[in-house]
């Protein structure tokens, strides 16, 4: 739910007309970033306000039921004829578009381009936590969410041609992720032990993105990353359901995002 900052800040940059010829991304930050790339400008925000409190979006029951508290059935493949999703202008585009997921066998990232698997799959792949999620299959194979192996893909970025970067991120400034207590670890290993190397990925799941954002900060001081992060406290939780919050984050990353819209178009243009 905390991605509802970004859509925030994505809607900035359609309504400025900013545009980008690659967008990467993992779990709900990609999947809004979908939205984005099909000009479908405040849907993202339509989609938060309106059913966030749906128990069809978000209940404990749909953890009982279809084994995750987030309706992934109900967001990918029936909420976009609530709120149509403009496939035609998505695949028309003339934007790579890249679907970060995590590997259940090798517990490494897999990117999916277009056309490599069906939007709805790789997306809904994307955003399978792990612990409280199934894992979801693509093209016959097993994955979980893809911020587990690599949270943050500017790298990948880089490794794909891009060596100056856009970073929305959807935490405050200096947020690293503390390790999982003993219990959380014995819950993981006793869940993915068919899947070891699945298992070790997600324990070092922290470690992993702690890492990420070092060198994250690294790159953004050489010059190379432009990053946009929340100026204010978020106030919204992983499964935050307060319409009004998330009303407020949505406002904050619209208004970070035209306030250095400056620099941005700086950075863009050198």
């Amino acid at each position: 739910m905390r991605a509802q900052y970004a859509s925030g800040a994505m809607d900035f940059f359609l309504r400025e007309g900013i545009g980008f010829p690659y967008v990467i991304g993992v779990s709900a930050g990609i999947s809004n970033a979908a939205s984005h790339v099909a000009g479908q400008f405040e849907r993202n925000r339509q989609v938060f306000t309106r059913f966030a409190g749906d128990p069809r979006y978000f209940s404990w029951r749909n953890w009982a039921t279809q084994g995750n508290p987030f309706g992934m059935e109900f967001i990918y493949h029936e909420l976009p004829s609530h709120l149509p999703f403009d496939f035609a202008a998505f695949a028309a585009a003339p934007v790579r578009f890249r679907i970060g997921a995590t590997d259940c066998e090798t517990g490494r990232a897999v990117f999916f381009d277009k056309g490599e698997a069906k939007l709805e799959e790789a997306l809904l792949a994307s955003s399978s936590l792990p612990l409280v999620g199934r894992m979801a299959r693509v093209n016959g194979r097993l994955y979980l969410d893809g911020g587990i192996a690599d949270p943050i893909p500017f790298r990948q970025a880089a490794a794909d041609g891009f060596p100056r970067r856009v970073v929305v991120l959807t935490r405050n400034a200096g947020f690293r992720k503390p390790a999982p207590g003993a219990a959380i670890r014995a819950a993981i290993r006793l869940k993915y032990r068919r899947f070891p190397a699945l298992a070790q990925a997600v324990l070092r799941q922290h470690e992993t993105y702690n890492r990420a954002m070092d060198a994250l900060e690294a790159e953004e001081q050489a010059g190379r990353l432009f990053v946009i992060r929340p100026s204010r406290p978020l106030g919204v939780g992983r499964y935050s359901q307060d319409r009004a919050q998330l009303e407020r984050l949505y406002q904050n990353g619209l208004s970070d995002a035209a306030a250095c819209a400056g620099k941005l178009r700086g950075f863009l243009s050198a």
